[in-house]
């Protein structure tokens, strides 16, 4: 074993877990079963059918995979052009056509037969690809094995995958690290983190050393479960062992490090990434100058948005959107709409979260006529809106007493095609309910439930202190029971309103051993 195949659990772990190739979800059934349609007979030209199939086999005999590959995908496509069928309604037809003209056109047809898996899996047909492998006598070479365990694994088919790649070691295949970057990529979709190092420890006991892509997928793995510092130590053995981690490597540890508010870290790998000979990318800036706006950082973020240009990056509508935000939040509003204009100006259309994110920065800063008039404009000019822009409109005019606007700014919404959801609603409820219009705020409940949104626990807090404010007592134990059954734990500033000295009837102490027992 070279030095540069570390086994993990000498980066990380003193315990030994060994690796189990038995899963809990088994689809034999998709592994094992062959489509009917898979077996149809070859669609309307069957010269041209046969000639491309002669020609697969000459470019997979000459081991000139990218153009065999190209030529099946031009296969399956023509065998799919049967007068009066579309190519959607007939894939699978069209793959037990292709696979009848390679199997007839060579007495050896194992080679083009695996180029067909691998075609049929880049043109996510996997269920086309899968019904081919099973029809194969003997397995097929490892690319096409590697391409329908990775097919299987993008498809969230983790249970068959696994299987899979039993089947392969029971019949003496050797994988390769391609075949290994899939199953800690598998890993880490299911968060099995202990899994992924067992992956990991049978791939170095197979002396197959690890590459970028299974340091960086490892790397991913641990962040994603939290697990930054062990992340932090898969990073270090990849340098030490000659590899050259690349942008997405920076990125996924970045990303991570602004996640937990360490920007400053974040920083840092951006530099090493420049001494390293890296040139950082629009998803580079993105991470660090969102990182430094969460941070509240809006000068140092203004910094890095100025130094794209010297990289030739140019920025991206996520970029502004962080900006945006970040100057809204340092309460400058005047430089977030600069901000916005700047983008305007250079021919990018805003999105949904950058209508969302101008119109509660404005309404954050108590300037709502201009938020409404935004939102407006931006209605009228045909740009993306989601719930989110407005629902910070309503629930500032909640917020102002302004209820009416409320509703009819709820009303605007659904006219243009985009319906309340539970922040909606519980914005409408707290605010009525703080009015003293506990029998509206009922109403606008009973309208939420009807139309199948269910209620969380700022819905229920709203609706408790609203019925306990106005002497509504025994409907607010009601409700907080009804909550309970909908198994939403009450919170903090739940147990607080019900246990509030406001409440005359009952005493604090008793209201608090009823919200016990509850």
């Amino acid at each position: 074993m070279t030095p540069s195949s570390p086994s993990l659990r000498r980066l990380l772990f003193c315990r030994r877990h060994p690796l189990t190739t038995h899963h809990h979800l088994r689809c034999r059934h998709s592994l094992s079963a062959s489509s009917a349609s898979a077996a149809a007979t070859p669609a309307p030209s069957r010269d041209r059918a046969a000639r491309l199939a002669t020609a697969v086999h000459g470019a997979a005999a000459a081991k000139n995979f990218a153009h065999a590959i190209r030529l099946t995908k031009s296969l399956v496509q023509a065998s799919s052009s049967c007068p009066g069928r579309s190519p959607a309604s007939t894939t699978p037809t069209a793959a037990g056509a292709a696979f009848a003209a390679l199997a007839s056109t060579s007495t050896s047809p194992a080679p083009a037969l695996g180029v067909l898996v691998i075609a049929l899996c880049q043109m996510r047909l996997l269920d086309e690809a899968l019904s081919v492998f099973r029809r194969l006598r003997t397995l097929p070479e490892l690319p096409a094995c590697n391409a329908i365990l990775d097919g299987l694994v993008k498809a969230r088919r983790f249970g068959c995958a696994w299987e899979l790649f039993d089947e392969m070691l029971s019949r003496g295949m050797v994988p390769s690290v391609v075949t290994y970057n899939t199953l800690i990529n598998a890993c880490r979709h299911q968060g099995a983190v202990v899994k992924a190092q067992e992956v990991w420890d049978q791939m170095v006991a197979r002396r197959i050393d690890p590459n970028v892509v299974t340091y960086t997928t490892m790397i991913c793995v641990l962040c994603e479960e939290g697990s930054i510092g062990d992340a932090e130590q898969v990073f270090d053995a990849m340098k030490e062992a000659g590899m050259q981690p690349n942008l997405y490597t920076y990125n996924v540890l970045m990303s991570s490090h602004c996640q937990i508010h360490d920007v400053n870290r974040a920083f840092m790998l951006y530099q090493e990434l420049l001494k390293s000979g890296l040139v950082p990318n629009a998803v580079i800036f993105t991470t660090l100058i969102d990182g430094f706006c969460k941070a509240m950082r809006f000068s140092e973020a203004k910094e890095m948005f100025l130094d794209m240009p010297r990289f030739g990056v140019a920025p991206t509508v996520p970029v502004f959107n962080s900006l945006m935000d970040g100057a809204f939040k340092s309460g400058n509003a005047r430089e977030a709409l600069a901000v916005y204009q700047e983008m305007t100006h250079l021919g990018l259309c805003p999105d949904e979260f950058t209508c969302s994110i101008v119109v509660r920065g404005l309404c954050d800063g108590g300037k709502i006529q201009v938020a409404a008039r935004f939102l407006e404009g931006v209605r009228q000019s045909g740009a993306n809106l989601n719930a989110a822009a407005y629902n910070a409109l309503i629930d500032e005019y909640c917020k102002n007493g302004n209820l009416e606007e409320a509703l009819a700014t709820c009303t605007r919404m659904t006219e243009v095609g985009i319906d309340p959801n539970v922040v909606s609603y519980s914005s409408l409820i707290d605010g009525h309910s703080k009015g003293g219009n506990t029998q509206i705020a009922m109403a606008i409940y009973t309208e939420m439930v009807a139309k199948g949104i269910e209620p969380n626990v700022v819905t229920y807090t709203a609706l408790i202190c609203g019925h306990a404010k106005n002497g509504g007592i025994d409907a607010a134990f009601r409700l907080h029971k009804e909550m309970i059954e909908r198994g939403i734990s009450p919170n903090a500033i739940t147990v607080s309103v019900l246990a509030d000295g406001e409440i005359a009837d009952v005493g604090r102490g008793a209201v608090q051993k009823v919200l016990v027992a509850n």
